[in-house]
Protein backbone atom coordinates (compact mmCIF):
# COMPACT_ATOMS: atom_id res chain seq x y z
CA UNK A 1 0.00 0.00 0.00
CA UNK A 2 1.32 3.39 -0.94
CA UNK A 3 0.03 6.57 0.70
CA UNK A 4 0.11 9.39 -1.82
CA UNK A 5 0.69 13.03 -1.01
CA UNK A 6 -2.86 13.70 -2.18
CA UNK A 7 -4.21 11.19 0.35
CA UNK A 8 -2.19 12.77 3.15
CA UNK A 9 -3.47 16.20 2.16
CA UNK A 10 -7.07 14.95 1.99
CA UNK A 11 -6.87 13.52 5.50
CA UNK A 12 -5.33 16.76 6.81
CA UNK A 13 -8.06 18.79 5.11
CA UNK A 14 -10.88 16.72 6.59
CA UNK A 15 -9.31 16.78 10.04
CA UNK A 16 -9.24 20.59 9.79
CA UNK A 17 -12.91 20.68 8.73
CA UNK A 18 -13.78 18.32 11.59
CA UNK A 19 -12.02 20.56 14.09
CA UNK A 20 -13.91 23.59 12.70
CA UNK A 21 -17.23 21.92 11.99
CA UNK A 22 -19.30 24.64 13.69
CA UNK A 23 -18.36 27.11 10.97
CA UNK A 24 -17.82 27.35 7.24
CA UNK A 25 -14.14 27.28 6.28
CA UNK A 26 -12.84 29.16 3.26
CA UNK A 27 -10.20 27.71 0.96
CA UNK A 28 -7.49 30.17 1.99
CA UNK A 29 -7.75 29.49 5.71
CA UNK A 30 -7.78 25.71 5.19
CA UNK A 31 -4.77 26.02 2.90
CA UNK A 32 -2.83 28.18 5.37
CA UNK A 33 -3.65 26.01 8.37
CA UNK A 34 -2.86 22.69 6.66
CA UNK A 35 0.04 23.87 4.46
CA UNK A 36 -1.69 22.47 1.38
CA UNK A 37 -1.20 24.52 -1.81
CA UNK A 38 -4.54 26.21 -2.68
CA UNK A 39 -4.81 24.81 -6.22
CA UNK A 40 -4.16 21.26 -4.98
CA UNK A 41 -6.57 21.75 -2.08
CA UNK A 42 -9.27 22.94 -4.46
CA UNK A 43 -8.96 19.71 -6.49
CA UNK A 44 -9.07 17.60 -3.31
CA UNK A 45 -12.15 19.42 -2.03
CA UNK A 46 -13.91 18.83 -5.35
CA UNK A 47 -13.27 15.09 -4.98
CA UNK A 48 -14.51 15.18 -1.38
CA UNK A 49 -17.68 17.00 -2.51
CA UNK A 50 -18.26 14.51 -5.35
CA UNK A 51 -18.02 11.62 -2.87
CA UNK A 52 -20.35 13.23 -0.34
CA UNK A 53 -17.75 13.85 2.36
CA UNK A 54 -17.73 17.66 2.11
CA UNK A 55 -20.34 20.21 1.11
CA UNK A 56 -19.74 23.68 -0.18
CA UNK A 57 -21.72 26.88 0.04
CA UNK A 58 -21.18 29.46 -2.69
CA UNK A 59 -21.20 33.19 -2.32
CA UNK A 60 -19.74 35.91 -0.13
CA UNK A 61 -20.36 33.97 3.08
CA UNK A 62 -19.62 30.61 1.51
CA UNK A 63 -17.11 27.96 2.35
CA UNK A 64 -16.67 24.27 3.09
CA UNK A 65 -17.81 21.94 5.84
CA UNK A 66 -18.15 18.24 6.44
CA UNK A 67 -21.20 16.66 4.82
CA UNK A 68 -21.39 13.84 7.36
CA UNK A 69 -20.76 13.29 11.02
CA UNK A 70 -17.05 12.51 11.59
CA UNK A 71 -18.07 9.18 13.13
CA UNK A 72 -19.44 8.16 9.72
CA UNK A 73 -16.30 8.98 7.73
CA UNK A 74 -13.48 6.44 7.78
CA UNK A 75 -9.91 6.91 6.64
CA UNK A 76 -10.76 4.33 3.98
CA UNK A 77 -13.63 6.55 2.72
CA UNK A 78 -11.17 9.42 2.33
CA UNK A 79 -8.70 7.21 0.46
CA UNK A 80 -11.45 5.97 -1.85
CA UNK A 81 -12.51 9.53 -2.65
CA UNK A 82 -8.95 10.53 -3.52
CA UNK A 83 -7.57 7.42 -5.23
CA UNK A 84 -10.58 5.42 -6.33
CA UNK A 85 -11.61 2.21 -4.61
CA UNK A 86 -10.06 -0.06 -7.21
CA UNK A 87 -6.56 1.36 -6.68
CA UNK A 88 -6.39 1.62 -2.90
CA UNK A 89 -5.19 -1.96 -2.39
CA UNK A 90 -4.17 -3.00 -5.86
CA UNK A 91 -1.17 -5.34 -5.96
CA UNK A 92 1.41 -3.66 -8.17
CA UNK A 93 4.84 -4.69 -9.36
CA UNK A 94 7.59 -3.01 -7.34
CA UNK A 95 9.62 -2.44 -10.50
CA UNK A 96 7.13 -1.34 -13.14
CA UNK A 97 4.42 0.08 -10.78
CA UNK A 98 1.87 -1.68 -12.99
CA UNK A 99 -0.74 -4.19 -11.77
CA UNK A 100 0.81 -7.58 -11.05
CA UNK A 101 0.71 -9.86 -14.10
CA UNK A 102 1.76 -13.04 -12.28
CA UNK A 103 -1.39 -13.48 -10.20
CA UNK A 104 -1.81 -17.16 -11.07
CA UNK A 105 1.81 -18.20 -10.66
CA UNK A 106 3.02 -15.87 -7.90
CA UNK A 107 3.70 -17.76 -4.66
CA UNK A 108 3.46 -14.67 -2.43
CA UNK A 109 0.43 -13.01 -4.07
CA UNK A 110 -2.03 -14.43 -1.54
CA UNK A 111 0.05 -12.91 1.28
CA UNK A 112 -0.20 -9.46 -0.34
CA UNK A 113 -3.95 -9.93 -0.77
CA UNK A 114 -4.33 -10.87 2.90
CA UNK A 115 -2.27 -7.86 3.90
CA UNK A 116 -4.52 -5.64 1.79
CA UNK A 117 -7.62 -7.06 3.52
CA UNK A 118 -6.12 -6.36 6.95
CA UNK A 119 -5.12 -2.83 5.94
CA UNK A 120 -8.60 -2.17 4.57
CA UNK A 121 -10.19 -3.43 7.78
CA UNK A 122 -8.00 -1.13 9.88
CA UNK A 123 -8.63 1.90 7.66
CA UNK A 124 -12.38 1.27 7.68
CA UNK A 125 -12.37 1.07 11.47
CA UNK A 126 -10.51 4.38 11.95
CA UNK A 127 -13.00 7.23 11.89
CA UNK A 128 -12.33 10.90 11.25
CA UNK A 129 -13.66 11.62 14.74
CA UNK A 130 -10.69 9.71 16.17
CA UNK A 131 -8.08 11.84 14.38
Amino acid sequence: MQITLETDYAVRCLVYLKDHRDELSVLGEVSNATKIPPAFLSKILQKMIKHGLVKSTKGKKGGFRLAKDPDRISVYNIMQAVCGCETVFQVVCSKSKEPCTFLKSCKIHSVWQDLGKINKMILESRKLSQL
